[in-house]
Formats: C-alpha cells, structure tokens, sequence
C-alpha cells in the first residue's frame, strides 16, 4: 500500500533538485552559451549550448551528504578546418583561460572541460560536432572523433516516460536516491537510467492497466523487470543499448560492481514488492523506510517549485475546455493514437531541434512551432490546440493562458516562450463531434 501524496512529498522534499538550484543552472549554462558565441576563436563555430545527460532527461537529484550535482552540456559546433579530434577539449580549455570569470574555475577531461561552482555544482562542457551527417564527441587522450546521439537517447527517454505518464523519471530519481543514500552498489545513472527505460512498454500497460497508474506501480513495475532480467545474469550484466549508437552501457561497469548490484537491487525490489502489497498504511510505510529513510511518510509537500512538479496554481479564468466551453464530450479512443510535438527554430538557421531531444527544455524568447505526428486516425477530424503555462512568471504577468483554437487545417501551431516554466501544449482531435484523442508536448523554460 502507499499513499500518492507520500511520494509526492517524498521527491519534492528530498529527491528532487530545489528549483532555485536549477534556475540558477540554467543561468550559468546562458552564461556559458553566451560566453562562446562571443568568443574570438568559438564564436563563429558554435550553434548552440544544450543540456544532455540527467540535466536533458530531467533526473538530476539533490545531492545525498555533501556532495555536489554535476549537469552535463553539449557544445554543437561546425567542425573546424585544421583541428583534429585531440584539438577540440584542448580549444575549449584554452578559450575559458581567456576569461577572467572562468580561467581560476576550469579543468580538462578526455571529452570536456569542466566549470566548477564551488561547493555546489560543476557543469561539464561537451564539445559536439557533426561530420557527414553523424554527431561526434572528441576524445583528446585518444585523438579520436566517438559516435554519440545523446539527443536520440533524450528522445527515447522521453517517449518511454510519456508511456508511463511521466513516472519514468521520478523513478529514476528515486532509485538513484536509494543508491546514493544506501551506498551498498554502484551504477552508472545513464546505464540505470536506460536499464530501467528498456523495460517500458505499451503491451505492459495494455496488458495490466495498473503498471504506470502512479509511482510506486512504475517503481515495482520497472523493479520487477529489471531484478527478473538480471536474475538470469549472474555473473556478467546483460546489454543495455544505448538506443542512438547501440553501444552497451554496461562496457565499462566492472563485473564485482555488478554482481554485487544483482544481489542488493534484487532484495530491494523483493521490498518495493512488499510495501505494495502490504495492506496495513502502517506497516507498508515502515517497508517504505527501510528502503528510503525514516523521513518516508512523514514529509508534508510545498508548495515550491520542483524539479519534477508543475506549479500548483489556480485554474485561471483564460482556462478553456472543450466539454465546457465548445460543447465537446471527451471519450478517448484507446485504439487512436498520435504524437504533438514541438521544433524548436534554430538561432543560426540549422535544422529544427526537436524539443524531445533537447528533454523538452529551451531558452526565453525561442520561437518553437507544433506538429501533430504518427497519427492513425483517418480523416476527417479537427484539431484543437490548448496552450498552458504554469510558473511564477507568467502568474505574476497574468499569463497562464489555457485558451483553446482550432486549427485552421495546417495541423500545426506556433508559439514563442517568454517564461521560466513548466509548461504545455496540447492537440486534441475531434471526431463526429468527439473528443477522441489527445497528445501533449511539454515545454521546459530554463
């Protein structure tokens, strides 16, 4: 047994990274970006700074003890006569000495320079470049050019979180804080994060309804699968693809680190099992503690801003809804389905970013239009496109919005963002008169 509000408290007050941290992020990656693009030997060859790793995916937690958060960027760039693979990190290291602000703060890696913000976070700066159509990290120990597609993973992860009604990431978060406050195994977050995402799957929710209802389903779910999996692998881990370049991600996981991972994950999802089951609230958050801590179920939820959690706010009077106000019944076809998704217009004039494969973040002032995509359900149907934002800002500016618009056949939508937030936009067909199916592209405004 468990209560939503229990987890819901739970990540807010303990797991998830304070906003303020994470506003503060996003403003030193803006320095960075901007610091780059005027830089007398980057400038001209840098598209864009993006967020990749736990800072794309969303799963960044706060961290356990004191230690400090890292976030990783990717550095898009032209790649750039005369520079071989060696070049790229050393370049980068070079061009932060030429800063006053950054010269005392940065160290070299094999594929990044590393900004440290003492005693809180340090950000790991990624060059990225793309030759013959493949996306490239440079390795300068090595001299080599390695295939990456951290977008495409981004991507991926955020379809499998759609799945789960975006339970897949407060997962996650929440295994990792139970790596990082048990201290009994060792994992990479990014082969944790894609062991887990693997093991998402529409049959499973069609099969059992119940898989992905709420956090602590998806946590036994995903548990359940992953402990059944590595049951079968006792000695050696089983592949976990990285789903852009097929790279296994346990290559550099050594087998002591694995075996003694099998072993205390099993037992703790054999715990997340109980407390499930457990009828009596009591008991089961006493199993609960045992796995979490003993602030388990006796946390009360802000009402701050968190990473993983929409602004509470008020249902504004621009709210619209389609039963409502348009006289339209929703009765959502399960045998429909389709995406919206958002383009984020390039600075440069590059190709369009998907917003998925930036982990639906994006900067003030962008300009991002809104496609419907990989939609089965035949024609003719109208679109309705819902627009909401959520956050300090745009309350204060008396802009949280919520108007609907029909679309004027273009199947597509055009926004620019102009507040911090966790935002959405939302396509809703409507057949014969219904509501039949919806989809909702969530927009993250660093």
């Amino acid at each position: 047994m468990s209560q939503a509000s229990d987890f819901r408290a739970f990540l807010t007050e303990k797991v998830n990274l304070n906003q303020s941290r994470l506003n503060l992020l996003s403003q030193r990656v803006t320095a960075i970006e901007n610091f780059l693009t005027n830089d007398e030997v980057f400038g001209e060859y840098v598209t864009e700074v993006i967020p990749q790793g736990s800072f794309a995916h969303g799963t960044i937690i706060k961290p356990v003890g004191n230690k400090e958060f890292d976030a990783d960027v990717l550095v898009l760039m032209d790649a750039v006569d005369g520079w071989g693979p060696g070049d790229y990190v050393q370049k980068l290291y070079e061009a932060f000495g030429r800063s006053a602000t950054y010269r005392l703060m940065r160290s070299r890696k094999k594929r990044c320079v590393t900004i440290d913000y003492a005693g809180d976070f340090h950000v790991d700066v990624v060059p990225s470049v793309t030759r013959y159509d493949t996306t490239y990290v440079t390795n300068r120990n090595t001299d080599r050019f390695e295939p990456a597609a951290p977008d495409q993973f981004t991507e991926w992860l955020e379809e499998k979180n759609r799945i789960t009604n975006g339970n897949l990431v407060k997962v996650v978060r929440l295994l990792k804080y139970l790596r990082d406050h048990k201290t009994r195994y060792v994992i990479p977050s990014v082969t944790l994060t894609a062991a887990l995402a693997h093991h998402v799957s529409e049959n499973t929710s069609t099969i059992n309804p119940d898989a992905y209802k709420n956090v602590a389903n998806t946590l036994r779910t995903l548990s359940d699968e992953l402990a059944s999996q590595i049951a079968g692998y006792p000695y050696d881990a089983p592949y976990v693809g990285d789903p852009g370049t097929g790279r296994n991600l346990t290559d550099r996981w050594q087998s002591q680190n694995y075996r003694n991972f099998r072993a205390r994950f099993t037992s703790y999802a054999e715990k997340i099992g109980e407390a499930c089951d457990e009828p009596d609230y009591s008991r089961a958050v006493e199993i609960w503690r045992e796995l979490f801590g003993s602030d388990f179920g006796t946390l009360i939820e802000s009402g701050s801003i968190t990473a993983g959690a929409f602004t509470r706010s008020h249902v504004p009077a621009s709210e619209r809804f389609l039963d409502r106000d348009f006289d339209i019944p929703e009765a959502i076809n399960p045998a429909y389905h389709f995406k919206t998704v958002g383009y984020v217009v390039p600075k440069k004039g590059f190709r369009n970013a998907p917003l998925p494969r930036r982990g639906d973040r994006v900067g003030k002032h962008r300009s991002l239009k809104f496609k419907i995509e990989g939609s089965n359900i035949p024609e003719p149907y109208d679109v309705y496109w819902k627009i909401r934002n959520y956050g300090e800002e745009a309350e204060r500016a008396n802009s949280l919005r919520g108007e609907i618009h029909k679309d004027s056949g273009t199947r597509s939508w055009t926004e620019s963002t102009s507040y911090t937030g966790r935002h959405y936009v939302e396509a809703m067909i409507v057949k014969n008169g219904t509501c039949v199916a919806k989809s909702r592209q969530d927009v993250i405004v660093d």
